[in-house]
């Protein structure tokens, strides 16, 4: 139970393995830690994980949780036969999607739209890995006193895959990671002069959903330099199974990389056919620049009428729409974000209280 208004709570990370969902993970530990709102006592974190290389303020803290069989054996074995590791008096924080048959009350964090049934996956070791991860939250969702979302698209999802109380989802959208918001950036106008070509930039790894195969079709197309000087990848080199010169596969990215890019770009450029959020979506409007993506229901809740919309599977939409904001950009126009952004939490501290409501309704 809390005292003096402060919840107490224990993390779960095992889990977190993207990099996205890792970005995420230290922005909201970050902000926990210096919340006066929740005590976190433990984080139970994997041995290869940046969470293991924690500074002083958490180290006391970790929990450092060491795998003896391959990842996805022991994810299936942490969330059924040896989730008593975690039990215990505090409620628990499940980070990373999948609930764990605990005796603890348990709150669950799922960021992954994998696990809406009617998401398609991308090959059949894929599918295969998201069935048993649907398995495994249908079984083990009676252990879970509530649910953490980031959108009511996947709080609508999870309330008719698994029939879950809405009542138990609760929705809690995040800002973008702190070193953006301490960047400062505010973009209002272009940087460009009227009929340049367009930098863009797309920061997303290599999964088949992010959809980076659709640019294929533009190889040999001398109409595509024409229309885009550069568009930044953070994919390797050597991913893609063709290159062109316009196409700039920079790796992943550091914060001051990703700061710069959102600040020579012209507009972000976003492919994915599945998010259950869409993170890039977000630092683009906070930062103010232009974005173009896929003309589906994630892309609209967040972005309204001011993104310019693609079909996903058709790259001559994409080539459009790019058209589209090229001759608008000639013409002087700039988004407006302000009321998309009045639904976004102002900074992470807000997103701790939202939490720590969260942990009040489960005691």
């Amino acid at each position: 139970m809390s005292k003096d208004g402060v919840r107490p709570l224990r993390i779960s990370l095992t889990n977190v393995t993207g990099l996205g969902a890792s970005v995420l993970a230290k922005s909201l530990v970050t902000a926990f830690e210096a919340s006066p709102k929740i005590c976190v006592s433990k984080y139970y974190v994997p041995a290869a994980s940046e969470f293991a290389k924690c500074g002083s303020a958490v180290a006391g803290k970790l929990d450092v949780y060491h795998r003896k069989l391959p990842n996805a054996i022991s994810r299936v074995l942490e969330c059924t036969l040896l989730a008593h590791y975690f039990d215990g008096p505090e409620p628990l924080l499940v980070m990373g999607d999948l609930p764990v048959a605990t005796k603890a009350r348990q709150i669950v964090f799922v960021q992954s739209a994998h696990l809406i049934s009617d998401v398609s996956s991308n090959g059949l070791v894929d599918s295969l890995r998201y069935e048993i991860a649907r398995m495994i939250l249908r079984r083990n969702q009676r252990h879970v006193a509530a649910f953490v979302v980031q959108s009511e698209i996947m709080r609508t999802g999870l309330v008719e895959t698994y029939g879950i109380d809405r009542k138990r989802v609760h929705v809690v959208p995040q800002p973008p990671p702190a070193w953006l918001l301490e960047s400062g950036l505010a973009r209002r106008s272009a940087d460009r002069k009227r009929g340049d070509r367009l930098r863009l930039f797309y920061p997303a790894a290599a999964y088949p959903h992010k959809n980076h195969d659709l640019l294929a079709g533009a190889q040999g197309d001398a109409s595509w330099p024409e229309l885009v000087d550069t568009l930044t990848l953070t994919i390797e080199p050597g991913i893609l199974a063709w290159s062109e010169s316009w196409i700039d596969c920079a790796g992943q990215l550091g914060a001051a990389a990703v700061v710069e890019a959102y600040r020579r770009s012209d507009a972000l450029l976003f492919l994915s056919r599945t998010e259950s959020f869409g993170f890039p979506l977000i630092e683009a409007m906070w930062v103010g620049l232009p974005i173009v993506c896929p003309d589906l229901p994630y892309a609209h809740t967040l972005c309204g009428d001011q993104a310019i919309y693609f079909d996903p599977d058709d790259l001559g939409s994409l080539k459009s729409a790019l058209s589209v904001l090229r001759t608008q950009l000639d013409q002087g126009w700039w988004p407006d974000w302000a009321d998309r952004l009045e639904k976004m939490p102002s900074g992470w501290d807000d997103v701790a209280d939202a939490f720590s409501e969260v942990v009040a309704s489960v005691e």
